[in-house]
């Protein structure tokens, strides 16, 4: 069987299951996975899945509106958070208190 080491952010969302660790990489704007955040979040508005994830970031990933870490703030979607600053993901934040 041949693996693609290249695949669409939908496709990369499929292999999320529910409850698995999900950790992301950037800062503010840059370096951030948006297209598979994207990707993530329609899946789950559409199925419901994947939920009960646990993020991990380090630093604000966003753009302090809808972008970024944004993408992750429906209720059910997580079941806990490990991270740093909230400030880019003010949904996500609400989300959590």
């Amino acid at each position: 069987m041949r693996r693609d080491k290249v695949i669409t952010a939908e496709a990369a969302a499929r292999l999320v299951l529910d409850g698995d660790t999900v950790a992301t990489s950037g800062f503010v704007r840059l370096g951030f996975a948006e297209e598979l955040a994207v990707a993530l979040e329609q899946r789950f508005v559409e199925t419901g899945s994947p939920r009960e994830l646990t993020l991990v970031y380090a630093a604000g990933q966003g753009d302090a509106r809808s972008r970024g870490l944004n993408h992750f703030s429906h209720d059910g979607m997580l079941r806990r958070i490990i991270g740093g600053h909230w400030g880019m993901a003010p949904a996500l934040g609400t989300l959590a208190l």
